[in-house]
């Protein structure tokens, strides 16, 4: 668990933010509300590998949705899209853009990371 601590606190150091100590010895979910940031993270299992996931977010950039395996490892996973221009006729983009989100949505909710 070390090597996933240590890079997500890489990952958000320049905001001095880091893992909750006792959410990492009880492997237990949780969200830090810091620096502008909310991040909503969970602990799991993969093939015998212990991984943390997170959906991190902060109104003046973009959301990070990201797996760090125990081998230090790093998967970046879908995001919600941000918001498009708004115009009276729904087009195919805003179309495929709300179906992207619905779709993220729902698989962030039912890891209760939404």
């Amino acid at each position: 668990m070390d090597v996933i601590t240590n890079e997500f606190n890489k990952h958000f150091s320049k905001w001095k933010i880091t893992l909750p100590e006792e959410n990492i010895q009880k492997r237990q979910k949780g969200s830090i509300f810091q620096s502008g940031w909310k991040i909503n993270f969970i602990f799991g299992i993969k093939d015998d590998a212990e991984y943390l996931e997170f959906y991190a977010m902060h109104r003046m950039t973009n959301d990070r949705h990201i797996i760090i395996y125990e081998n230090g490892e790093k998967e970046h996973l879908e995001c919600l899209e941000t918001p498009l221009e708004y115009s009276s006729a729904i087009d195919e983009r805003q179309r495929e853009h709300n179906k992207h989100n619905r779709i993220v949505r729902e698989e962030l909710s039912y890891k209760g990371l939404l």
